[in-house]
């Protein structure tokens, strides 16, 4: 029953758990960190290990919530790859931490200039979490709450004698403040069918080095995953996300911010009763962007590999 549980909840934290990037022109340059943290249950003294990889693809433009067709033939994409590791303190705490290394890449094929590439460590991120109420098989419902910080310990002055746009860097360059919640609901006693729902707020107030602020970031999820014997699962969600407009030196930057709303579906298969490989990827389903125009999210998708120690 412990397996299955935490096989579902895994995969829920792999559809269900907010972004921390994205916002603007494809975001910010830390691309979604949180997102790859093991937040399931974790009982005292259980270690899960995880790596993901995710490709962003960003080459959609936007004027409001139309697409419009881009002339200028430009692609924009992101690969993250991530380790976190997530570990039961006591009964009902829990911490996970992240380390994550991005490549980033722009190519404008109407123009005379080379692609742009740039890559480097990014972001850390840590989150503690409290759950008072757990799922047993005498109940249904689970509760978690907790916060944390995104660290920069990374590259963003990466460009050469030129540094990159700030989407283009590897890492943010300042502290974030992350509140996050969870709720989830088993439909039976076996918890083979549960409804999960997520909210996070990043509080991305403080400046960089170049006085550039990305704005602060609001996200919702809503998701329903199945288990399907003991081993394979699939879950969808919905991901609601809403930014406020990067600034410098205090003043809102144009064309940065928006809301968005996400499909993200989800496969996973238990090779192990320790191993378990996942499957998930995002589509835009509605967006509103702020300003004239911006270049935004066509797709991702990932693949993820979690391992109990």
């Amino acid at each position: 029953m412990k397996r299955v549980l935490a096989s579902i909840a895994i995969l829920l934290s792999t559809l269900l758990s907010p972004a921390a990037g994205y916002a603007a022109t494809c975001g910010c340059a830390g691309v979604p960190l949180l997102s790859a943290i093991d937040t399931s249950s974790t009982e005292p003294g259980d270690l899960y290990l995880n790596l993901t990889t995710e490709n962003h693809i960003a080459d959609d433009l936007v004027v409001g919530t139309k697409d419009i067709r881009d002339e200028t033939d430009r692609k924009r994409s992101s690969l993250a790859t991530t380790l976190s590791a997530s570990y039961g303190l006591t009964e009902h705490w829990a911490v996970s931490g992240l380390l994550a290394y991005i490549e980033h890449s722009r190519d404008v094929g109407s123009s005379f200039l080379p692609a742009q590439h740039t890559s480097g460590l990014s972001d850390a991120v840590i989150l503690f979490r409290y759950t008072p109420i757990y799922q047993t098989p005498f109940s249904r419902h689970e509760v978690s709450v907790g916060f944390g910080a995104r660290i920069p310990i990374g590259k963003d002055d990466a460009g050469g004698l030129i540094s990159a746009a700030e989407d283009m860097q590897p890492s943010v360059g300042a502290l974030g403040k992350i509140l996050w919640s969870s709720y989830s609901y088993a439909f039976n006693q076996a918890a083979t069918v549960q409804l999960g729902i997520t909210a996070s707020y990043t509080d991305n107030d403080e400046e960089n080095d170049r006085r550039y602020t990305f704005g602060d970031e609001t996200s919702f999820s809503l998701g329903m995953s199945q288990s399907m014997g003991s081993k394979f699962s699939y879950a969808a969600a919905v991901r609601y996300r809403r930014t406020q407009p990067d600034r410098r030196l205090g003043f809102d930057i144009p064309n940065t911010g928006g809301e968005w709303l996400d499909f993200v579906p989800a496969l996973q298969y238990s090779v192990t009763d320790k191993l378990n490989v996942a499957l998930s990827g995002r589509l835009p389903i509605a967006r509103d962007l702020n300003g004239a125009i911006q270049f935004t999210t066509s797709y991702s998708y990932s693949v993820s590999f979690t391992y109990a120690l």
